[in-house]
This record gives structure tokens, C-alpha cells and sequence, in this order.
């Protein structure tokens, strides 16, 4: 429960991946798939009430159903293509599912490191709020925005303004969605059509629990980290 009313979270997967062939049902350190750890999480989150996997891959969908959290059928096929946007995939789960009200919270499986501590602190923080969102975020270091270059004619132009070439830490500091959380209430879902309104709490996340996995190489590094020691992997 949120506010006194349903959490809902949302696991969105879907089949075809080209960054990371089959990357959500790939074990990650010889355990649980990406998508079983993101279903885990949120089983084991007191706060949250109900979960749905919604996919369009048969073999995610019958690892949800043996966890009692797919959705009713698979996914569309106009809504699993690289066109498809996140908001348009959980506008159907709203719809395919009766959910009227209540919060609705996103858990990409692409986000292994994130922890139980993580949500329940970003939950006391919006409950403390007048928010109707809230983002997990992680600061940016480098490269900076304002040292930013691009090709223009074949010549070096800075990417906004006049270029910056003076110390990162006389700058302002940046911060870069992470992807581990969106939470946002129902209706201001319906109303924005999207995760990100103007008022969305950030919540910030330190960079050893905000790795998503994207590619090979982000991949590689999640492996390599864990080898060394530098991140840990929590049970749930």
C-alpha cells in the first residue's frame, strides 16, 4: 500500500532483445534470471500489492504464470516492436486488467542491483510529499552536458551553448535516469501519458545499485564487478 491505496507493480519484458540476446531469462552470476529477480523483488515488497509481467514472449510469459504474476495473455504485437513505448505497454495493463486507482510502480528487469531498502525509502520519501511521482535517479559525472561535442559541416561545434572548458566541479551536477524505479499514481498516468511529470520526487541512488543492462558490454562489466567484489548482488 501507498497513500492508503493499491501499489501496483508492472514488469514489462518483451522478446528479441538485440542489445543482449535473450537478456531478461539469462541467469545473472549462475542464479535467477533478470526477470525472476525483478518478479522476486517484488513479491518480497510488503508495499507492493499486486504484480503483473506483461510480454510477448511465451517463455517469459510461463515463467510469470508459474509465479502467479502474468498478465492474462500475451502481449500485442504492435505493443512488443522497437516502436512501442513503455507508457502505450502499460496503458494496456491499466485496461487489460481493470486497474482504476491506486499507484502504479514500473520495475524494469534490467536493474538487478536495486534493494527493498531502496523502494521503501522512496516510498517514505513520496508519502512525505504532496508528489504524484517519483524517479530513482543516479548523479553523472562524466562525460558533462556542456563539454559535449558534435560534427557539424566536418568541423568540432559544442553540443549546446558555447562549449565548456573549464573544471566539472564548477558545474552544476547532472543526473541521469537509472531505470530501477517510476512510481506514479494512476491518475496522473491516465492524465500525462507518461512517467516524468513536472512535480516527480527524484530519488537518488548511489552508482553501485543503478547498473542497467543494456548492452554486451554493460553486461560484461555487471559480470566483472561482481567478480571483483565491487557490487553484491542481494537475495530476494
Amino acid at each position: 500500500m501507498l497513500r492508503n491505496a493499491p501499489l501496483t507493480a508492472i514488469i514489462p519484458v518483451r522478446g528479441g532483445s538485440k542489445g543482449i540476446p535473450g537478456k531478461n531469462v539469462r541467469p545473472v552470476a549462475g542464479g535467477d534470471s533478470l526477470l525472476e529477480r525483478a518478479i522476486k523483488f517484488a513479491k518480497a515488497s510488503p508495499r507492493i500489492d499486486r504484480t503483473i509481467v506483461t510480454t510477448d514472449d511465451v517463455e517469459m510469459h510461463d515463467i510469470a504464470a508459474r509465479h502467479g504474476v502474468a498478465a492474462p495473455s500475451l502481449r500485442p504485437a504492435h505493443l512488443a516492436d522497437d516502436a512501442a513505448t513503455t507508457a502505450s505497454v502499460v496503458a494496456h495493463v491499466l485496461a487489460e486488467n481493470g486497474i482504476e486507482g491506486g499507484y502504479l510502480l514500473i520495475l524494469q528487469a534490467t536493474s538487478p542491483f536495486r534493494r527493498l531498502a531502496d523502494l521503501d525509502a522512496m516510498c517514505a520519501a513520496f508519502e512525505a510529499s504532496d508528489a504524484e511521482a517519483s524517479v530513482s535517479l543516479v548523479a553523472h559525472d562524466e562525460p558533462r552536458p556542456e563539454k559535449l561535442k558534435r560534427i557539424e559541416c566536418g568541423r568540432i561545434v559544442a553540443y549546446m551553448g558555447d562549449g565548456f572548458e573549464g573544471p566539472r566541479q564548477s558545474l552544476p551536477q547532472p543526473y541521469r535516469l537509472n531505470g530501477a524505479f517510476y512510481l506514479i499514481s494512476v491518475e496522473a498516468f491516465r492524465r500525462e501519458k507518461r512517467f516524468l511529470p513536472a512535480d516527480a520526487l527524484p530519488f537518488v541512488m548511489p552508482e553501485e545499485r543503478s547498473h542497467n543492462l543494456d548492452s554486451k558490454t554493460d553486461w560484461a562489466v555487471m559480470e566483472a564487478m561482481i567478480a571483483c567484489g565491487a557490487w553484491a548482488l542481494e537475495d530476494v
